[in-house]
This record gives C-alpha cells, sequence and structure tokens, in this order.
C-alpha cells in the first residue's frame, strides 16, 4: 500500500510515446539531411553564369558564352512570369510544392509501369530528383540503386533549401539542347526574346523541350546580340587579370547608340580616304569627373578580316606624335620657365653620345617663339629645346606620374626624339593623361567601365599644380596662337571652351587628335596596321574633325564649362616678338600670363629688343638668333653681347654616321659657332685652315670618317669641339 500524501505517477500513454519517438527520428532525420554534405553542391553553387551586359541606357549589348559556346543567363524566380514557371511545374513535376522531394505517388505508379512493360518506362522524377542530377550528373546507367541515392539526396536538398530556391536553381540550369542551359538562354536561343517577352503559346513550348527536344525544339536562333565588341572584350580582360569572376548583370559606362553612331562615322572617313592607305581607326571618349568610359571604338568595323578589325585602335601601342607635347610643356612651366617665355626655334643640335637634330614639321624655322604659339602650334625644335633642358629623366618620371605604362623600361633606350612622340603608346593612355588638364592637374587614377550613377567621387592624383594646368588649357585653347601652325582651322573654333592637339607619327602611319572640354575627353586614332606610310595625308586634321564631332555632340548632352584662370597669374601686356613687359619701342604687343607676384617689382625689365636708330625702331636679336636672322633676311640687327666665342653645332663629343651609299663628296658637315665680337673668325679641322668668316659664323667642311677636332680662333680667343663618324 501507497503511503498517505505519496503522489501517484502519472504515465506517458505507449501511443504519445511512439508519436514523439517518431517525431524525434523524423526531427533527427532532418538534420541530419539538412546538415549532409553533397558532392558538387558548392561548385554547383557558385559555377558561372552567362554575363548580361548592358549599357548605361539599360540596352542588352552581349551575352557572354561559357566554355564551348554554352550559354546560361541567370534569372531569379521573381523576374521570371509566374505563366512560366506554371507550365515547367505542370510539365515537369505538379505536385511540387507538396512533396517532400520525392512523390510516393508517382514511385508507385512508376513502379507499377515499369514491371507491366519489363522495363524502366517511367523515373517518376521530380524537379527536385532532376536537380540532383544537375549537381551529380549520371556517369553509369540507371539501376534501383543509383534511383534511391538520387531520391535521398533530393530529401537533402529540399532540407537544406526552400521550394522556391529549389525552383529557381532548376528553372536557371535545365538543359535545352542546342547549347543553352536555362529558361532565360532557351528563351534567347529559340525566340530571340526574353523570358518576359514570350508568348503564351512559347512558354508551353518551352516547358516541354526538356524532355522531348527532338520533338519540341523549334528551329535554333543565332540573332545574339553583339554590341560594342572591342569594349566587351577590354572588359571580360579586366576581370580575367583581376582574377574575378564577371556578375551575371553587370551595367557597363558605354553609351552603345553613340559607339553605334561613331563605327558609321569612322566608316565613312575610312572609305572617303582608302586611297590615302588609311584603314584603320579608334575613339575613346571619357568623362572627366566620373572617369567613367563614354565611347570606346576599336576599330571602323570588328568584322573587317581584310584590316585587322579585331585588333582594339583603343589599345594597341602606337607613335602619338606631337600630341604629347603638353605634359612636356606642364613640365617645363612647373621647371623654371614662364607662360611669356621666348623658345629659340632655329637649326640647332641636342644631344652628344648621339645627335639628335629635329626639323619641323614644314622644314621651316621660326626664330623667337613665345610659349604660347610653340606648343599652339606644335612646334618641334622647341619642344626638344625644353625636354633637354628639363631632363629626360624628369620627363620619363612625370610620364610615369601620367599612368603611361606602355613606356615602362624604355629609360635607357629613348632620347630626346620623345619630346616628338616618337615612343608608342596607347591611345587609352593618352585620353587618360590628356583629362588632366581640364581636372586642374589632377589625373583620375582609374577610368571605369561600369555605370556610376552619376557619382563624381572618381579619385584622383596630384600629377601638375592647379596654375599649370590651367594655363596649359589657355594654350591650347587659344584660337591665334595656331594660326602659325595649322592657319584658322575652322575644327578647333568651337562654340564652347575647348583644347585640342594633334599629333603626326613619322612617316604619318599614324595621326591622332585630342580634344576636351571641361566635362569630357576624346581622342582619334588614325592608320593602319600594316605599317603603311599614309599617302599624301601630311596632317592630323582628319582625325581632329572626329574629335570635333563627339565633343558636339557630348557637349549637348553634359555640357560645358570656361576653363578656369590661375590663381597665381595675370594677363598682362608683353612684347609678342621677345615675350618681355612690352616696353614703349614694342610694336606688337600681346597679353600673357605673367606671375602676381611680378606685378609690383620695379627691377623688371622691359622689352630691350625693340630700340630707336636713327628716328626708326629697328629689332636687336640676342647672338643666338644670328644665324637664323641673317639667313632669313630678317630685319634688324645682331645685339653686341659679350658672348664669348662659341662652336654651336657640332658639339663636343658628337657622333655622326657616314652613309656608304651617298658620294662622299655630297656628305658634308655645317659647323656654326656665335660670338668673336665681330672680329674675322678662322675655322681649323685637325689643325688645317678650312677659311675665315665674319659676322655670320658659318662653314661646310667634308664628312668623313673617324676622329676629328674643330677649332676657331678669333683674336685670343679659340674655341674646340671634337666629333667622330663612324
Amino acid at each position: 500500500m501507497k503511503k498517505n500524501g505519496e503522489k501517484k505517477k502519472r504515465r506517458i500513454p505507449l501511443p504519445v510515446k511512439i508519436i514523439l519517438i517518431i517525431l524525434a527520428l523524423i526531427f533527427t532525420f532532418y538534420i541530419y539531411l539538412k546538415l549532409m554534405p553533397i558532392k558538387g553542391l558548392d561548385e554547383f553553387l557558385n559555377q558561372q553564369y552567362s554575363t548580361r551586359f548592358y549599357d548605361c541606357n539599360g540596352r542588352l549589348l552581349h551575352i557572354l558564352p561559357l566554355e564551348e559556346g554554352l550559354r546560361k543567363e541567370y534569372y531569379q524566380l521573381k523576374d521570371l512570369p509566374k505563366e512560366l514557371v506554371q507550365y515547367f511545374i505542370k510539365e515537369e513535376d505538379s505536385s511540387f510544392y507538396y512533396h517532400p522531394g520525392i512523390n510516393p505517388m508517382a514511385i508507385i505508379r512508376a513502379a507499377k509501369q515499369n514491371k507491366s512493360e519489363g522495363r524502366i518506362v517511367s523515373g517518376a522524377s521530380t524537379i527536385t530528383m532532376q536537380l540532383v542530377r544537375l549537381i551529380q550528373p549520371r556517369t553509369e546507367s540507371v539501376d534501383f540503386k543509383i534511383k534511391i541515392r538520387e531520391m535521398f539526396l533530393a530529401l537533402s536538398l529540399e532540407a537544406k533549401f526552400s521550394k522556391n530556391q529549389i525552383l529557381e536553381m532548376y528553372m536557371n540550369n535545365v538543359p535545352f539542347g542546342s547549347q543553352a542551359d536555362g529558361v532565360g538562354s532557351a528563351a534567347r536561343t529559340f525566340y530571340c526574346k526574353s523570358p518576359n517577352e514570350l508568348t503564351s503559346e512559347q512558354m508551353q513550348t518551352l516547358a516541354k523541350i526538356p524532355r522531348y527536344p527532338s520533338k519540341y525544339a523549334p528551329e535554333k536562333s543565332f540573332d545574339y546580340p553583339s554590341l560594342c565588341p572591342h569594349f566587351i572584350n577590354y572588359v571580360k580582360k579586366q576581370y580575367a587579370e583581376k582574377n574575378e569572376t564577371i556578375p551575371a548583370d553587370l551595367t557597363l559606362s558605354i553609351d552603345s547608340s553613340l559607339v553605334e553612331s561613331l563605327e558609321k562615322q569612322m566608316q565613312s572617313k575610312l572609305s572617303e580616304y582608302a586611297k590615302a592607305r588609311i584603314h584603320n581607326g579608334a575613339i575613346l571618349a571619357i568623362n572627366n569627373h566620373t572617369g567613367e568610359i563614354i565611347a570606346w571604338v576599336g576599330n571602323a568595323s570588328f568584322d573587317d578580316i581584310n584590316h585587322g578589325g579585331q585588333i582594339d585602335g583603343v589599345l594597341t601601342c602606337r607613335q602619338p606624335g606631337s600630341s604629347m607635347k603638353p605634359f612636356l610643356y606642364a613640365l617645363a612651366l612647373e621647371s623654371g620657365f614662364e607662360p611669356s617665355t621666348v623658345l629659340p626655334d632655329i637649326q640647332q643640335d641636342f644631344g652628344t653620345s648621339g645627335v639628335y637634330v629635329p626639323f619641323n614639321f614644314n622644314n621651316m624655322f621660326n626664330g623667337p617663339v613665345r610659349m604660347r604659339v610653340a606648343l599652339a602650334s606644335s612646334l618641334n625644335v622647341p619642344a626638344v629645346y625644353l625636354l633637354q633642358k628639363v631632363g629626360l629623366s624628369s620627363y620619363m618620371s612625370r610620364l610615369m606620374q601620367l599612368d603611361f605604362k606602355s613606356l615602362n623600361g624604355t629609360r635607357e633606350s629613348t632620347g630626346l626624339s620623345l619630346a616628338l612622340g616618337a615612343s608608342e603608346v596607347s591611345l587609352y593612355e593618352m585620353v587618360h593623361a590628356f583629362s588632366v588638364f581640364p581636372n586642374d592637374g589632377q589625373l583620375l587614377k582609374e577610368l571605369t567601365f561600369k555605370k556610376s550613377n552619376g557619382s563624381k567621387n572618381a579619385p584622383f592624383s596630384k600629377v601638375y599644380n592647379k596654375d599649370t594646368a590651367r594655363i596649359i588649357c589657355d594654350f591650347l585653347s587659344d584660337k591665334n596662337a595656331r594660326t602659325l601652325g595649322f592657319g584658322n582651322a575652322k575644327v578647333f573654333d568651337t562654340p564652347y571652351p575647348s583644347i585640342f592637339k594633334t599629333g603626326t607619327a613619322n612617316q604619318y602611319q599614324n595621326i591622332i587628335a585630342i580634344g576636351a572640354t571641361s566635362e569630357i575627353t576624346v581622342g582619334v586614332w588614325m592608320g593602319n596596321y600594316e605599317g603603311e606610310t599614309v599617302i599624301n595625308m601630311t596632317g592630323s586634321s582628319i582625325p581632329a574633325i572626329l574629335v570635333r564631332q563627339v565633343l558636339d555632340r557630348l557637349t549637348a548632352k553634359y555640357g560645358s564649362s570656361e576653363f578656369n584662370a590661375p590663381e597665381l597669374y595675370e594677363k598682362r601686356e608683353v612684347c609678342t616678338l621677345s615675350g618681355m613687359p612690352a616696353g614703349p619701342n614694342c610694336p606688337s604687343k600681346s597679353l600673357e600670363y605673367i606671375s602676381k607676384a611680378d606685378r609690383n617689382k620695379s627691377t623688371i625689365e622691359r622689352c630691350n629688343w625693340h630700340k630707336i636708330v636713327n628716328g626708326k625702331i629697328q629689332i636687336q636679336y640676342p647672338s643666338e638668333y644670328q644665324h637664323w636672322a641673317k639667313g632669313n633676311n630678317m630685319a634688324g640687327t645682331i645685339s653686341e653681347s659679350t658672348e664669348s666665342l662659341s662652336i654651336k653645332f657640332p658639339r663636343d663629343g658628337s657622333k655622326f654616321v657616314f652613309d656608304p651609299s651617298v658620294p662622299s663628296t655630297f656628305q658634308k658637315l655645317h659647323v656654326t659657332a656665335t660670338g668673336g665680337y665681330g672680329e674675322r673668325v678662322t675655322l681649323y679641322l685637325d689643325g688645317q685652315n678650312m677659311g675665315a668668316a665674319q659676322g655670320l659664323l658659318e662653314w661646310d667642311i667634308p664628312l668623313t670618317r673617324g676622329r676629328h677636332q674643330i677649332a676657331i680662333e678669333s683674336g685670343n680667343q679659340t674655341a674646340v669641339s671634337e666629333y667622330s663618324v663612324e
């Protein structure tokens, strides 16, 4: 008997115990299924899908195929038409939302059918089981053991993912044949449409194809979009170099309608000048503030197999010619030269270990030329003069800051011809670097191929001082300063503020033009990939026309503002000839930037080149211009300087090359000298008297192999120079 007060223990009924045990087992089994690893699942979830590239306006440009041409686009389930999804469920697994991954009723029905037929005629596969086979493709014939394993894995997938997740994976990976996996690529392959553009009839057909491809699949279409192919290849390369996966959807910065229009314009120009061997052309346009690439034309036609249409002229390295000069002039302004500095555009040689004698484009010399005119008119000799003064190493370092990666490792092989753009760089590098001027000396750290949604917070790095960039913009936008080199070229006369620079490579194989507004920078290259000389084309007006057309179009969209004036300078009158502050005798005056710090200095020397002689204004040139002035019959005299006797050409240590194909009697060395105080000067070659000169000190002597010494004597003055001929 139980004691009083002892509570009676309550027992759990047996049926309840059984239910609890079953529930516990089911829960344990569910947890096991959820945690159970599935071979190949991680790879399947992280697989590469075909990228859809869109332009900045949402236009589909290209669908990137995978290996062996397979296309597999990805769509979220919510972005697929509900009607299309229902058709697939109806065809493949009408009870999809009501079973745990396997359908017991379908299994029983399939078992009866297979038994009566004596062979497998129905597999009772659910959508989840089909997904299992996509994750783990069958490598052997189907048997009972394989079916059990697939069922078990289907249960595991149902434990790991929601029904909608499973359906989304299935819809994006189900094979349709014809190198198309997933409903998105199937719709594009068979109907040239996106899933949302399909008709009900097309949706029904599409849902039947996976089960009976040979019976239901329509004829394959090849109308895949393929716009801006050069740019797409560039974007693909950027991801490959960083070893990154391209996202399934990528909106690019490029305007495909603009690109198509520019391709037609380029084709028109190439057709117009085909007889001149201009077969290829490239265009690049960027947003100065965001770094977005707006237009990229790698060639007039990607399909032009006769002229290397698939070669990308934006990335191909070519000599840029004089279009490089603004970077050098900007460095010179930061190396002690003033905007008003006069540069000697006269015949002269540069260098010692290898003599370099530059000529201007028209083989003429213009004497003293202000920096503004020398740059805007693209004179060669002043540019080489500047490079010699600022130093090749300093200039190369600055070009590295401007991100000219193509010049890496070329320092030893580069000479003073770098001032004239003799080294090869790409149009991409040129446009990127040129944008430093409208950007106040700040260089975009990188150009972007992605749409930035209007953000103007692109990262920059300082390359030039703000005022330096602003002065260069003023030089390059000065229509009057261009007149000496280009006349009154209408192509540069824009109704909005703009800057231009053109360039022509040796033998005219490459002609280039760069232009910019406050908002946009554009570059155009034209020529040919065969390296042939462009016949009868001695300038770069053709690409300049295209630059102007692009700027016109983009300025209408993006607008343009005035280039800012330098803060530490102001424009004051200077003598047009000497560049010095204008004096009372200067017949021509121009406005030029002068440092505000010098504004109130009483010691500033005014122009001393113009003097009154016998009641008339007479020009008195510095002695370095005596050969130029007298050789060109220029009015004026040479100033009586105290310059010592000096051999200007050849410089001491110079090396020359004897050409055996030319008769020796035709090969001369033109010796020039200055100084001598107006006395007679005698020239000696290896001790032999070669004659005397007075005033204009010039001699022609034979060019013969070996080491030689020339000496000039005047009174008690002597100058010596040694050179060699190989």
